[in-house]
């Protein structure tokens, strides 16, 4: 009977010791899904981040001011989409197959596209901001030979706004900012606004006579004995400036 008792007693010992051994396994198995689970989630939280900057630039280059996708940000697309376009069981399955550092790997591979893709999307709005600037400028010296025009002066400080402070705020709509712009352009476009390329198409001007007006903007003498007669009938062949320039001998 002792060695019966003695029997149970080891038998439910060693069934008490791998119960303990099954429970401390889970726990650490848990542990690491958790541990897991979480660089996963961070993981894609980061490259989910990235993605959405990189397609609010891309809107804005696009949608409003036109241009093409560049081929860097749909290649981004693509890397974003293999790794995002999963459901949850799909994830548990990475981490239950022990794949979390390879998954992770990739998701690296994604990040590093999209952040190539934003920055090529801010070097080519920073050039669009430099070339609205230029042409700003250049419209602000047209102006000092015309008469004075508020209309066109606050055009100009809005293009230059939008293009320098407007639509880097994060907190305006896609569709807010393209209304806003395509609004600026149609007040452009009907003539309140001309830098010296505009100007000389739409008046016809010959480059030695745009070349003699840059001179006058910039607070330089022309003398009516340097100038040719035709540039001389170019000039006062523009009713804005033909009461606007004084010409000397």
């Amino acid at each position: 009977m002792p060695n019966t008792t003695l029997d149970a007693t080891t038998q439910e010992l060693r069934r008490k010791a791998d119960r303990y051994q099954e429970a401390v396994n889970f726990e650490a198995k848990l542990q690491e899904y958790k541990g897991d689970a979480s660089s996963v989630r961070t993981s894609i939280y980061g490259l989910q981040s990235r993605i959405e900057q990189m397609e609010r630039l891309n809107s804005i280059y696009t949608q409003v001011f036109g241009h093409e996708t560049p081929g860097v940000v749909k290649d981004a697309r693509g890397h974003a989409r293999q790794v995002l376009d999963r459901d949850e069981d799909d994830y548990w399955q990475i981490i239950d197959e022990g794949r979390a550092d390879q998954y992770d790997a990739k998701v690296q591979t994604a990040k590093s596209k999209a952040d190539g893709a934003r920055q090529t999307l801010r070097d080519a709005l920073n050039d669009e901001q430099t070339h609205w600037e230029d042409r700003v400028e250049s419209a602000r010296h047209i102006q000092t030979l015309m008469a004075d025009s508020r209309e066109a002066e606050r055009l100009l400080d809005d293009i230059k706004g939008f293009v320098t402070d407007r639509m880097w705020d994060g907190s305006t709509s896609i569709s807010t900012l393209q209304s806003e712009w395509q609004a600026l352009e149609r007040k452009r476009e009907s003539g309140v606004m001309a830098d010296w390329e505009e100007f000389q198409h739409r008046h016809g001007l010959s480059d030695e006579t745009i070349s003699k007006l840059k001179q006058l903007s910039e607070g330089q003498d022309v003398s009516l004995a340097s100038l040719d007669r035709s540039v001389v009938a170019e000039l006062y062949g523009v009713d804005d400036l033909r009461n606007a320039l004084s010409l000397t001998l």
